[in-house]
């Protein structure tokens, strides 16, 4: 029987590390530097601040995410148990994602720079069985990348593509990186303007509320990245 109680005491360890690992941080719910936004079906919506020379504490993540620059920065990550990464500069509307669900990690992040961190965080709460939606085609706007869990466009408003409107069969979000615009649902309500110095941000929560974009007055171009979780 030894050879296999053995194998079995090292798997109980090994799990019950993982199950202490996981316990012993807390959420984005919990961790200081996020600010939670907006909570749609499985989509769940962070903005995260930390200014230069701050770090935050260490804290799980436990699903797929995507974070969407809103300026550049610097900063280095350092996940528990292992070494600092070298220093890495992210720039304006830079998306990054990174794979949680079924593979937890905690990790806290460091601002080595001059200016503040601030990302919009995307999290998809599905455990898995992610949909395969058709690609977003209108006008003005590119699929910029995919992953399993998430589909990331770009929206490029100007005076040859004064508006522009899609709709997503799952939960997504909008936020302007550049210019103003209008934004607006399928519902019949009123237009709502995205601009730098108020709210940038616009959320969907699928089939039942397209998104509608036009530049506001004024406004001669706008950048804004959308991102559905599929």
């Amino acid at each position: 029987m030894k050879p296999f109680i053995a194998p079995f005491s090292v798997c109980a360890c090994l799990l019950s590390g993982v199950i202490t690992f996981g316990q012993s941080a807390p959420t984005m719910n919990d961790e200081p530097h996020h600010k939670r936004l907006t909570y749609i079906r499985n989509m769940r919506v962070f903005e995260i601040t930390v200014p230069p020379g701050d770090m935050t504490q260490n804290h799980l993540h436990d699903h797929d995410m995507v974070t969407v620059a809103l300026e550049e920065s610097t900063t280095r990550t350092q996940r528990q148990g292992e070494d600092w990464t070298m220093p890495a500069t992210r720039m304006l509307g830079a998306a990054q994602s990174a794979i949680a669900t079924g593979m937890p990690y905690v990790h806290r992040l460091e601002n080595v720079g001059k200016t503040p961190y601030r990302v919009f965080a995307i999290e998809n709460l599905r455990e898995g069985k992610w949909t395969t939606p058709p690609p977003i085609t209108a006008p003005g706007t590119t699929l910029r990348e995919e992953s399993r869990a998430f589909a990331v466009y770009d929206i490029r408003l100007n005076g040859a593509t004064r508006e522009t409107s899609h709709t997503h069969q799952n939960p997504s979000f909008i936020f302007l990186m550049s210019g103003k615009v209008l934004a607006q649902g399928g519902g019949g309500e009123f237009a709502f303007p995205l601009e730098l110095t108020g709210t940038r941000w616009f959320p969907g929560s699928g089939a039942d509320q397209p998104h509608m974009l036009e530049l506001a007055d004024g406004a001669s171009e706008a950048h804004v990245i959308c991102v559905e979780a599929k």
